[in-house]
């Protein structure tokens, strides 16, 4: 377990009708929001552990007897070189199925000082992604840090609610 990390899940909706099921696949969207703050130092190898983990298990679905279409975006937050008027946030790949650009991306990822507004990379990621338009496909967003949410000027709970 990720001691002293955070990772929420939001699941904006996982049902999807078996007739739609037959005209296409389904699809599964995960935004990946990962702190590289100074803070997770010695955290962040195994918070990157633990995101791939859930790639894989994603990788592996199943809806009605058919593999849905995986994409995965990934978005770093917290990092001072970051640029501040962004929230210290930047989306380093958008929605692709090529899971070896993101393994790649994922794991070259480290820890710089800075601010950690989960707030802001919720709605960064919510905003800018192309997400899918339909109610049927799944939607994720896991964000992980160790610090509070309530750092920032984007309110996280409103960020939530937007990307519910």
């Amino acid at each position: 377990m990720l001691k002293n990390c955070l990772i929420l899940v939001f699941a904006l909706f996982t049902l999807m009708n078996t007739s739609i099921a037959k005209e296409k696949n389904s699809k599964i969207q995960v935004a990946l929001l990962l702190d590289t703050s100074n803070s997770m130092d010695g955290l962040i190898n195994q918070a990157k552990s633990q995101l791939w983990n859930v790639v894989n298990e994603l990788a592996t679905a199943k809806k009605n007897g058919k593999t849905p279409n995986l994409e995965i975006a990934l978005y770093e937050y917290g990092k001072q070189s970051l640029a501040s008027e962004t929230g210290f946030v930047r989306e380093i790949v958008g929605f692709t199925n090529d899971l070896d650009k993101i393994s790649e991306e994922l794991f070259a990822l480290k820890t710089n000082g800075g601010d950690e507004y989960c707030g802001w990379s919720i709605k960064s990621a919510t905003d800018n992604l192309a997400w899918s338009k339909s109610n049927k496909d799944l939607k994720i967003i896991y964000i992980a840090g160790n610090e509070a949410f309530t750092q920032g000027k984007v309110d996280y709970k409103k960020s939530c609610a937007s990307a519910i």
